[in-house]
């Protein structure tokens, strides 16, 4: 995750003229991406849905530690590789798929341990397209 705003801690209830607009949908519709940020605070995206742009912002809700509906932090992911430049979204990279399996006969296998394992070889954006099945 790259942090493209976030609001500064000296502003209080000040609005921030440097702060991008929250971009709600009127009918309340919100894309819902989430990330964690540099001091562990979950935020969730609340612009409306924005298909072909990359940029996730999450405004602050009522009573909370900044004015209510002003961005409080603003984020991307970034995929794209040296060669590709322009456009407001970034393509995915390559995937890959790795295949683990073990014999029933091992015990004590955690199927849950293996897959935090896997996500922590990973950017927290990019565990948002890591898709992890298990089967029996």
């Amino acid at each position: 995750m790259i942090i493209t705003y976030q609001r500064p801690d000296t502003l209080g209830h000040e609005l921030d003229p440097e702060a991008p607009n929250a971009c709600r949908s009127v009918d309340g519709s919100e894309c819902g991406a989430e990330t964690i940020d540099t001091d562990g605070i979950q935020w969730r995206c609340t612009r409306a849905p924005h298909p072909g742009q990359d940029e996730h912002r999450a405004a602050y809700e009522r009573d909370g530690d900044g004015p209510d509906g002003a961005v409080a932090i603003a984020w991307t992911y970034q995929y794209a590789i040296e060669d590709q430049t322009g456009g407001d979204t970034d393509n995915a990279a390559p995937v890959h798929t790795i295949t683990v399996s073990f014999p029933d006969r091992a015990c004590g296998v955690d199927a849950e341990k293996i897959r935090n394992a896997i996500l922590d070889l990973f950017w927290e954006g990019d565990a948002d397209d890591v898709q992890i099945i298990v089967s029996t």
